[in-house]
Protein backbone atom coordinates (compact mmCIF):
# COMPACT_ATOMS: atom_id res chain seq x y z
CA UNK A 1 0.00 0.00 0.00
CA UNK A 2 1.23 3.53 -0.69
CA UNK A 3 2.42 5.56 2.22
CA UNK A 4 1.57 9.21 2.66
CA UNK A 5 3.38 11.73 0.51
CA UNK A 6 2.60 15.29 -0.39
CA UNK A 7 0.46 15.54 -3.50
CA UNK A 8 2.99 16.07 -6.33
CA UNK A 9 0.49 18.26 -8.17
CA UNK A 10 0.59 20.83 -5.40
CA UNK A 11 4.18 22.06 -5.54
CA UNK A 12 4.17 25.71 -4.41
CA UNK A 13 6.82 28.17 -3.29
CA UNK A 14 7.17 28.61 0.47
CA UNK A 15 6.56 32.08 1.86
CA UNK A 16 9.35 31.52 4.37
CA UNK A 17 11.77 30.87 1.51
CA UNK A 18 10.54 33.93 -0.32
CA UNK A 19 11.08 36.12 2.71
CA UNK A 20 14.56 34.69 3.24
CA UNK A 21 15.38 35.63 -0.34
CA UNK A 22 14.53 39.28 0.31
CA UNK A 23 11.37 39.49 -1.79
CA UNK A 24 10.14 43.05 -2.19
CA UNK A 25 6.37 43.32 -1.80
CA UNK A 26 4.50 45.68 -4.08
CA UNK A 27 0.89 46.79 -4.32
CA UNK A 28 -1.03 44.89 -6.97
CA UNK A 29 -3.88 46.39 -8.90
CA UNK A 30 -5.62 43.18 -9.97
CA UNK A 31 -7.78 41.11 -7.63
CA UNK A 32 -10.15 38.17 -7.56
CA UNK A 33 -13.85 38.85 -7.61
CA UNK A 34 -15.81 38.40 -4.40
CA UNK A 35 -18.31 35.59 -3.86
CA UNK A 36 -21.73 36.17 -5.34
CA UNK A 37 -23.68 34.42 -2.59
CA UNK A 38 -25.89 36.38 -0.24
CA UNK A 39 -24.09 37.76 2.78
CA UNK A 40 -24.76 36.05 6.09
CA UNK A 41 -26.33 38.30 8.73
CA UNK A 42 -23.87 40.29 10.87
CA UNK A 43 -23.67 39.57 14.56
CA UNK A 44 -23.90 43.28 15.33
CA UNK A 45 -24.38 46.57 13.53
CA UNK A 46 -22.29 49.73 13.53
CA UNK A 47 -22.25 53.04 11.76
CA UNK A 48 -21.73 52.92 7.99
CA UNK A 49 -18.10 52.81 6.87
CA UNK A 50 -18.60 52.17 3.16
CA UNK A 51 -15.26 53.55 1.98
CA UNK A 52 -13.40 51.67 4.69
CA UNK A 53 -15.20 48.43 3.76
CA UNK A 54 -14.22 48.90 0.11
CA UNK A 55 -10.58 49.31 1.05
CA UNK A 56 -10.79 46.22 3.25
CA UNK A 57 -12.31 44.23 0.40
CA UNK A 58 -9.53 45.29 -1.92
CA UNK A 59 -6.96 44.03 0.55
CA UNK A 60 -8.82 40.75 1.00
CA UNK A 61 -9.12 40.27 -2.77
CA UNK A 62 -5.37 40.74 -3.06
CA UNK A 63 -4.83 38.25 -0.22
CA UNK A 64 -7.03 35.64 -1.92
CA UNK A 65 -5.32 36.18 -5.28
CA UNK A 66 -1.90 35.78 -3.69
CA UNK A 67 -2.89 32.53 -1.98
CA UNK A 68 -4.43 31.04 -5.11
CA UNK A 69 -1.67 32.21 -7.44
CA UNK A 70 1.20 31.24 -5.17
CA UNK A 71 2.50 34.80 -4.96
CA UNK A 72 4.36 35.20 -1.66
CA UNK A 73 5.28 38.84 -2.22
CA UNK A 74 1.73 39.82 -3.05
CA UNK A 75 0.49 38.04 0.06
CA UNK A 76 3.04 39.78 2.27
CA UNK A 77 1.95 43.16 0.89
CA UNK A 78 -1.47 42.69 2.52
CA UNK A 79 0.04 42.38 6.02
CA UNK A 80 1.17 44.86 8.64
CA UNK A 81 4.89 44.18 8.27
CA UNK A 82 5.74 45.98 11.50
CA UNK A 83 4.31 43.06 13.50
CA UNK A 84 6.86 40.23 13.59
CA UNK A 85 4.49 37.82 15.39
CA UNK A 86 1.80 38.38 12.77
CA UNK A 87 4.28 37.75 9.96
CA UNK A 88 5.44 34.46 11.51
CA UNK A 89 1.88 33.27 11.98
CA UNK A 90 0.92 34.26 8.46
CA UNK A 91 4.01 32.57 6.98
CA UNK A 92 2.66 29.33 8.47
CA UNK A 93 -0.81 30.05 7.12
CA UNK A 94 0.48 30.72 3.61
CA UNK A 95 2.49 27.50 3.63
CA UNK A 96 -0.48 25.53 4.99
CA UNK A 97 -2.79 26.75 2.24
CA UNK A 98 -0.07 26.04 -0.32
CA UNK A 99 -0.01 22.40 0.78
CA UNK A 100 -3.79 21.91 0.62
CA UNK A 101 -5.62 20.95 -2.61
CA UNK A 102 -7.47 24.28 -2.82
CA UNK A 103 -10.18 24.43 -5.45
CA UNK A 104 -11.59 27.83 -4.48
CA UNK A 105 -10.64 30.52 -1.98
CA UNK A 106 -12.41 33.84 -1.54
CA UNK A 107 -12.77 36.43 1.22
CA UNK A 108 -15.64 38.81 1.81
CA UNK A 109 -15.87 41.59 4.34
CA UNK A 110 -19.23 42.21 6.03
CA UNK A 111 -19.65 46.00 5.76
CA UNK A 112 -22.19 46.26 8.56
CA UNK A 113 -19.65 44.85 11.04
CA UNK A 114 -16.92 47.47 10.44
CA UNK A 115 -16.11 49.30 13.65
CA UNK A 116 -13.21 51.58 14.61
CA UNK A 117 -10.77 50.79 17.39
CA UNK A 118 -11.45 53.32 20.14
CA UNK A 119 -11.61 56.73 18.44
CA UNK A 120 -9.18 55.94 15.63
CA UNK A 121 -11.92 55.95 13.00
CA UNK A 122 -14.50 58.41 14.23
CA UNK A 123 -15.72 59.62 10.84
CA UNK A 124 -18.18 57.35 9.12
CA UNK A 125 -19.38 57.21 5.57
CA UNK A 126 -17.21 59.93 4.09
CA UNK A 127 -14.57 59.87 1.39
CA UNK A 128 -11.09 59.26 2.80
CA UNK A 129 -7.87 60.63 1.45
CA UNK A 130 -4.44 59.73 2.75
CA UNK A 131 -4.56 62.36 5.48
CA UNK A 132 -8.06 61.34 6.63
CA UNK A 133 -7.30 57.65 6.91
CA UNK A 134 -3.80 57.73 8.37
CA UNK A 135 -3.37 56.26 11.84
CA UNK A 136 -6.69 54.44 11.99
CA UNK A 137 -7.60 50.87 12.90
CA UNK A 138 -10.83 48.98 12.26
CA UNK A 139 -12.31 45.62 13.17
CA UNK A 140 -14.56 43.77 10.73
CA UNK A 141 -16.03 40.31 10.37
CA UNK A 142 -14.69 38.46 7.35
CA UNK A 143 -16.18 35.43 5.59
CA UNK A 144 -13.74 32.92 4.11
CA UNK A 145 -15.05 30.55 1.45
CA UNK A 146 -12.62 27.65 1.05
CA UNK A 147 -13.26 24.52 -0.98
CA UNK A 148 -10.82 21.61 -0.99
CA UNK A 149 -10.84 20.00 -4.40
CA UNK A 150 -12.27 16.47 -4.28
CA UNK A 151 -13.04 16.66 -0.57
CA UNK A 152 -15.74 19.36 -0.21
CA UNK A 153 -18.98 19.42 -2.16
CA UNK A 154 -19.15 23.23 -1.85
CA UNK A 155 -17.03 26.06 -0.49
CA UNK A 156 -17.02 25.95 3.31
CA UNK A 157 -17.89 29.42 4.64
CA UNK A 158 -16.48 30.37 8.00
CA UNK A 159 -16.16 33.69 9.78
CA UNK A 160 -13.52 35.41 11.79
CA UNK A 161 -12.87 38.95 12.96
CA UNK A 162 -9.94 40.75 11.34
CA UNK A 163 -8.15 43.89 12.48
CA UNK A 164 -7.12 46.27 9.71
CA UNK A 165 -4.59 49.07 10.08
CA UNK A 166 -3.67 51.89 7.72
CA UNK A 167 -0.27 52.01 6.12
CA UNK A 168 2.08 54.83 7.09
CA UNK A 169 1.09 56.84 4.02
CA UNK A 170 -2.60 56.41 4.81
CA UNK A 171 -3.30 55.04 1.32
CA UNK A 172 -4.23 51.44 2.15
CA UNK A 173 -5.56 49.16 4.87
CA UNK A 174 -3.48 46.09 5.71
CA UNK A 175 -4.27 43.09 7.89
CA UNK A 176 -3.01 43.54 11.44
CA UNK A 177 -4.70 40.47 12.97
CA UNK A 178 -6.76 37.55 11.64
CA UNK A 179 -8.35 36.66 14.96
CA UNK A 180 -10.14 38.13 17.94
CA UNK A 181 -10.11 35.61 20.83
CA UNK A 182 -13.03 37.20 22.66
CA UNK A 183 -15.15 37.16 19.51
CA UNK A 184 -14.12 33.57 18.73
CA UNK A 185 -15.19 32.42 22.21
CA UNK A 186 -18.71 33.56 21.31
CA UNK A 187 -18.58 32.06 17.80
CA UNK A 188 -16.99 28.58 18.08
CA UNK A 189 -16.46 26.24 15.18
CA UNK A 190 -14.91 28.72 12.78
CA UNK A 191 -11.27 27.64 12.74
CA UNK A 192 -9.45 24.66 11.26
CA UNK A 193 -6.04 23.22 12.17
CA UNK A 194 -4.37 25.11 9.31
CA UNK A 195 -5.61 28.39 10.81
CA UNK A 196 -3.85 27.87 14.14
CA UNK A 197 -0.52 26.16 13.58
CA UNK A 198 1.84 24.78 10.98
CA UNK A 199 0.40 21.54 9.68
CA UNK A 200 1.88 18.65 7.76
CA UNK A 201 -0.26 17.55 4.82
CA UNK A 202 -0.04 14.05 3.38
CA UNK A 203 -2.23 12.55 0.69
CA UNK A 204 -2.67 8.99 -0.57
CA UNK A 205 -5.38 7.08 -2.41
CA UNK A 206 -8.33 9.38 -1.74
CA UNK A 207 -7.29 10.31 1.81
CA UNK A 208 -6.13 13.79 2.80
CA UNK A 209 -4.28 13.59 6.11
CA UNK A 210 -3.77 16.64 8.32
CA UNK A 211 -0.93 16.15 10.83
CA UNK A 212 1.42 18.31 12.89
CA UNK A 213 5.06 18.00 13.90
CA UNK A 214 4.09 15.67 16.77
CA UNK A 215 2.00 13.29 14.66
CA UNK A 216 3.53 13.37 11.18
CA UNK A 217 5.64 10.27 11.90
CA UNK A 218 2.35 8.37 12.23
CA UNK A 219 1.12 9.59 8.85
CA UNK A 220 2.08 6.44 6.87
CA UNK A 221 0.13 4.17 9.22
CA UNK A 222 -2.91 6.45 9.34
CA UNK A 223 -3.03 6.89 5.58
CA UNK A 224 -2.55 3.17 5.00
CA UNK A 225 -5.37 2.22 7.36
CA UNK A 226 -7.65 4.93 5.97
CA UNK A 227 -6.98 4.02 2.33
CA UNK A 228 -7.52 0.31 2.97
CA UNK A 229 -10.44 1.14 5.22
CA UNK A 230 -12.28 3.04 2.48
CA UNK A 231 -12.25 -0.05 0.29
CA UNK A 232 -13.22 -2.37 3.13
CA UNK A 233 -16.08 -0.14 4.27
CA UNK A 234 -17.40 0.16 0.73
CA UNK A 235 -17.42 -3.63 0.44
CA UNK A 236 -19.94 -3.67 3.31
CA UNK A 237 -22.09 -0.59 2.71
CA UNK A 238 -21.82 -0.72 -1.08
CA UNK A 239 -21.11 2.05 -3.54
CA UNK A 240 -24.43 3.84 -3.18
CA UNK A 241 -23.59 5.86 -0.07
CA UNK A 242 -24.05 9.60 -0.13
CA UNK A 243 -21.05 10.76 1.78
CA UNK A 244 -17.44 10.96 0.66
CA UNK A 245 -16.91 8.67 -2.28
CA UNK A 246 -20.59 7.86 -2.87
CA UNK A 247 -23.15 8.69 -5.50
CA UNK A 248 -26.28 8.77 -3.44
CA UNK A 249 -28.62 6.16 -2.09
CA UNK A 250 -32.34 5.95 -1.53
CA UNK A 251 -33.57 9.27 -0.26
CA UNK A 252 -30.01 10.47 0.38
CA UNK A 253 -28.62 13.96 0.07
CA UNK A 254 -25.66 13.74 -2.32
CA UNK A 255 -22.36 15.49 -1.72
CA UNK A 256 -21.44 16.31 -5.31
CA UNK A 257 -17.80 16.25 -6.29
CA UNK A 258 -16.66 14.49 -3.10
CA UNK A 259 -14.50 11.47 -3.81
CA UNK A 260 -12.07 11.53 -0.87
CA UNK A 261 -12.09 11.86 2.88
CA UNK A 262 -10.14 14.15 5.22
CA UNK A 263 -8.56 12.72 8.36
CA UNK A 264 -7.29 14.98 11.15
CA UNK A 265 -4.60 13.67 13.49
CA UNK A 266 -3.33 16.77 15.30
CA UNK A 267 -2.36 17.25 18.91
CA UNK A 268 -4.52 20.37 19.35
CA UNK A 269 -8.18 19.31 19.37
CA UNK A 270 -9.49 22.77 20.22
CA UNK A 271 -10.35 23.59 16.63
CA UNK A 272 -12.94 20.80 16.58
CA UNK A 273 -14.75 21.58 19.81
CA UNK A 274 -17.12 24.01 18.15
CA UNK A 275 -18.17 21.38 15.61
CA UNK A 276 -18.25 18.38 17.92
CA UNK A 277 -21.99 18.86 18.46
CA UNK A 278 -22.42 17.47 14.95
CA UNK A 279 -21.42 14.03 16.26
CA UNK A 280 -21.53 11.81 19.33
CA UNK A 281 -18.96 12.55 22.03
CA UNK A 282 -16.31 15.22 22.29
CA UNK A 283 -12.70 15.45 21.06
CA UNK A 284 -11.21 15.17 24.54
CA UNK A 285 -12.92 11.90 25.49
CA UNK A 286 -13.53 10.14 22.18
CA UNK A 287 -10.90 8.07 20.38
CA UNK A 288 -12.42 9.25 17.11
CA UNK A 289 -15.14 11.48 15.77
CA UNK A 290 -16.75 12.04 12.42
CA UNK A 291 -17.58 15.71 12.04
CA UNK A 292 -20.15 17.10 9.65
CA UNK A 293 -18.69 20.32 8.21
CA UNK A 294 -21.50 22.73 7.29
CA UNK A 295 -21.44 24.75 4.10
CA UNK A 296 -21.98 27.87 6.22
CA UNK A 297 -21.46 27.98 9.98
CA UNK A 298 -23.86 30.95 10.19
CA UNK A 299 -26.58 29.24 8.13
CA UNK A 300 -26.95 25.56 9.10
CA UNK A 301 -29.81 25.15 6.64
CA UNK A 302 -27.40 25.28 3.72
CA UNK A 303 -26.38 21.69 4.31
CA UNK A 304 -23.13 19.81 4.65
CA UNK A 305 -19.98 20.27 2.57
CA UNK A 306 -18.10 17.23 3.83
CA UNK A 307 -17.61 14.72 6.61
CA UNK A 308 -14.17 14.72 8.20
CA UNK A 309 -12.65 12.16 10.55
CA UNK A 310 -10.84 13.23 13.73
CA UNK A 311 -8.47 10.79 15.45
CA UNK A 312 -7.40 11.39 19.01
CA UNK A 313 -3.61 11.31 19.11
CA UNK A 314 -3.61 8.73 21.89
CA UNK A 315 -4.81 6.05 19.44
CA UNK A 316 -1.85 6.58 17.11
CA UNK A 317 0.31 4.39 19.35
CA UNK A 318 -2.17 1.51 19.25
CA UNK A 319 -1.47 -1.65 17.18
CA UNK A 320 -2.49 -1.47 13.53
CA UNK A 321 -5.53 -3.71 14.01
CA UNK A 322 -6.91 -1.44 16.76
CA UNK A 323 -6.21 1.72 14.78
CA UNK A 324 -7.67 0.18 11.64
CA UNK A 325 -10.88 -0.82 13.40
CA UNK A 326 -11.35 2.70 14.75
CA UNK A 327 -10.63 4.24 11.35
CA UNK A 328 -13.14 1.93 9.64
CA UNK A 329 -15.79 2.84 12.23
CA UNK A 330 -15.36 6.55 11.56
CA UNK A 331 -15.08 6.06 7.80
CA UNK A 332 -18.45 4.29 7.86
CA UNK A 333 -20.00 7.47 9.25
CA UNK A 334 -18.09 9.62 6.76
CA UNK A 335 -18.92 7.51 3.71
CA UNK A 336 -22.59 7.18 4.63
CA UNK A 337 -22.69 10.91 5.30
CA UNK A 338 -26.13 12.53 5.41
CA UNK A 339 -27.78 9.22 4.59
CA UNK A 340 -27.32 8.14 8.21
CA UNK A 341 -27.49 11.38 10.16
CA UNK A 342 -31.17 11.08 11.09
CA UNK A 343 -31.16 7.36 11.77
CA UNK A 344 -31.42 6.25 15.43
CA UNK A 345 -28.05 5.99 17.14
CA UNK A 346 -28.35 2.28 17.86
CA UNK A 347 -28.42 1.64 14.11
CA UNK A 348 -25.97 4.37 13.15
CA UNK A 349 -23.33 3.31 15.67
CA UNK A 350 -24.15 -0.38 15.49
CA UNK A 351 -23.70 -0.38 11.72
CA UNK A 352 -20.37 1.44 12.08
CA UNK A 353 -19.16 -1.11 14.64
CA UNK A 354 -20.41 -4.01 12.54
CA UNK A 355 -18.65 -2.64 9.46
CA UNK A 356 -15.42 -1.95 11.34
CA UNK A 357 -14.89 -5.61 12.30
CA UNK A 358 -15.72 -7.30 9.01
CA UNK A 359 -12.09 -7.12 7.85
CA UNK A 360 -10.94 -8.91 11.03
CA UNK A 361 -10.91 -12.67 11.68
CA UNK A 362 -13.68 -13.55 14.12
CA UNK A 363 -11.14 -14.46 16.80
CA UNK A 364 -9.83 -10.86 16.73
CA UNK A 365 -13.21 -9.12 17.08
CA UNK A 366 -12.81 -7.97 20.65
CA UNK A 367 -15.76 -7.05 22.86
CA UNK A 368 -15.73 -5.34 26.28
CA UNK A 369 -16.53 -7.96 28.90
CA UNK A 370 -19.04 -5.60 30.52
CA UNK A 371 -21.04 -5.62 27.27
CA UNK A 372 -22.19 -9.15 28.06
CA UNK A 373 -23.57 -7.97 31.40
CA UNK A 374 -25.24 -4.91 29.91
CA UNK A 375 -26.72 -6.93 27.06
CA UNK A 376 -28.02 -9.55 29.48
CA UNK A 377 -30.22 -6.96 31.22
CA UNK A 378 -31.18 -4.82 28.21
CA UNK A 379 -34.90 -4.45 27.62
CA UNK A 380 -34.74 -1.89 24.82
CA UNK A 381 -32.46 -0.78 22.04
CA UNK A 382 -29.74 1.62 23.22
CA UNK A 383 -30.66 5.32 23.15
CA UNK A 384 -28.68 8.54 22.90
CA UNK A 385 -28.10 8.78 26.65
CA UNK A 386 -26.60 5.27 26.70
CA UNK A 387 -23.92 6.25 24.19
CA UNK A 388 -22.95 9.28 26.26
CA UNK A 389 -22.97 7.58 29.68
CA UNK A 390 -20.37 5.68 31.71
CA UNK A 391 -21.22 2.36 30.02
CA UNK A 392 -21.04 3.79 26.49
CA UNK A 393 -18.42 1.30 25.28
CA UNK A 394 -20.65 -1.61 26.30
CA UNK A 395 -23.68 -0.10 24.60
CA UNK A 396 -21.68 0.22 21.40
CA UNK A 397 -21.14 -3.52 21.72
CA UNK A 398 -24.87 -4.11 22.18
CA UNK A 399 -25.69 -2.02 19.11
CA UNK A 400 -23.05 -3.91 17.11
CA UNK A 401 -24.54 -7.31 18.00
CA UNK A 402 -28.07 -6.19 17.23
CA UNK A 403 -26.78 -5.31 13.76
CA UNK A 404 -24.83 -8.58 13.67
CA UNK A 405 -28.03 -10.49 14.35
CA UNK A 406 -29.90 -8.58 11.62
CA UNK A 407 -27.14 -9.19 9.06
CA UNK A 408 -26.83 -12.90 9.83
CA UNK A 409 -30.57 -13.54 9.94
CA UNK A 410 -31.97 -11.25 7.24
CA UNK A 411 -28.91 -10.42 5.17
CA UNK A 412 -26.42 -7.58 5.34
CA UNK A 413 -28.42 -5.48 2.89
CA UNK A 414 -31.26 -5.30 5.42
CA UNK A 415 -29.13 -3.00 7.58
CA UNK A 416 -29.07 -0.43 4.79
CA UNK A 417 -32.79 -0.84 4.14
CA UNK A 418 -33.43 -0.07 7.81
CA UNK A 419 -31.02 2.86 7.66
CA UNK A 420 -32.84 4.43 4.75
CA UNK A 421 -36.27 3.86 6.25
CA UNK A 422 -35.46 5.09 9.75
CA UNK A 423 -33.21 7.87 8.48
CA UNK A 424 -36.13 9.08 6.41
CA UNK A 425 -38.28 9.56 9.51
CA UNK A 426 -40.38 6.41 9.46
CA UNK A 427 -41.74 5.09 12.76
CA UNK A 428 -39.19 2.74 14.32
CA UNK A 429 -41.70 0.26 15.67
CA UNK A 430 -43.50 -0.06 12.34
CA UNK A 431 -40.27 -0.44 10.38
CA UNK A 432 -38.97 -3.18 12.68
CA UNK A 433 -42.23 -5.08 12.54
CA UNK A 434 -42.49 -4.80 8.73
CA UNK A 435 -38.85 -5.63 7.97
CA UNK A 436 -38.02 -8.09 10.76
CA UNK A 437 -41.27 -9.14 12.37
CA UNK A 438 -39.87 -8.04 15.76
CA UNK A 439 -40.30 -5.19 18.19
CA UNK A 440 -37.40 -3.36 19.86
CA UNK A 441 -37.43 -5.55 22.98
CA UNK A 442 -37.38 -8.76 20.96
CA UNK A 443 -34.63 -7.44 18.69
CA UNK A 444 -32.27 -6.48 21.47
CA UNK A 445 -32.85 -9.87 23.15
CA UNK A 446 -31.97 -11.71 19.93
CA UNK A 447 -28.81 -9.63 19.54
CA UNK A 448 -27.84 -10.21 23.19
CA UNK A 449 -28.40 -13.97 22.88
CA UNK A 450 -26.20 -14.13 19.76
CA UNK A 451 -23.50 -12.13 21.53
CA UNK A 452 -23.57 -14.45 24.54
CA UNK A 453 -23.50 -17.57 22.39
CA UNK A 454 -20.48 -16.25 20.50
CA UNK A 455 -18.36 -15.04 23.42
CA UNK A 456 -19.43 -17.51 26.09
CA UNK A 457 -19.76 -20.50 23.84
Amino acid sequence: MPTGTADPRRVRPRLASALAGGLVAAAVAGSLSACSDDLPPPTYSTATYDDVARLMQGTLDQRAAALEREDAGRFRATLDRRDADLLRQQIDYYDNISDLPVGLLRYRVLPDTVSPVDDSGDTAGGAYGSAGLAGREYWAEVVLALQLDGFDSAPVRTRDRFLFRTTDDGERLVVASTSDPAWEDEHPGNTQPWDRERIEVRQADGVLGIFDDLTVDDAPAVLREAAEGRREVRSVIGGDSAGAGGTGGSGAEELDGVDGVIVYAVDDASTLRGLAGQSVGDPDRADGLTVAVPVDTARPGRGTASYRVFLNTRVLSEPDDVLGRLVRHELTHALLGPRARKAPLWLNEGLAEYTSVQALPERDRRLPSMALTIAGTATDLPRSADFAGPDAESWYGVAWWVCEYIARTYGQRTLLVLLDSLGGGADEGEVLRDALGLDARELVRRGADLMAATYRG
